[in-house]
């Protein structure tokens, strides 16, 4: 049988799983801003709704990574000032 996968707490995450986490985090941001940029490139060449709305919903997802991050980073400084 197959144990199932554990899933990241950030309660009982470890240092190591918590830079994990962050460098993933990093990545993801990366993308939303590229898709982001794309977007608004779209948006200014063709002056579509669609992009226009794109644009809006990759700014909201940023501002959740960006807070998200944050939270990440508390958590790290909490387990290195132990």
């Amino acid at each position: 049988m197959k144990e199932p996968k554990a899933r990241f707490v950030l309660a009982e995450a470890t240092l190591a799983e918590v830079n994990k986490q962050l460098k993933l985090n990093m990545l993801v941001m990366v993308a939303v801003v590229f898709v982001l940029f794309m977007n608004i490139m779209k948006f200014m060449a063709e002056k579509s709704v669609l992009y226009a709305v794109l644009a809006v919903i990759m700014i909201c997802l940023l501002f959740f990574i960006q807070k998200a991050r944050g939270i990440l980073i508390l958590k790290k400084q909490e387990l290195t000032h132990k």
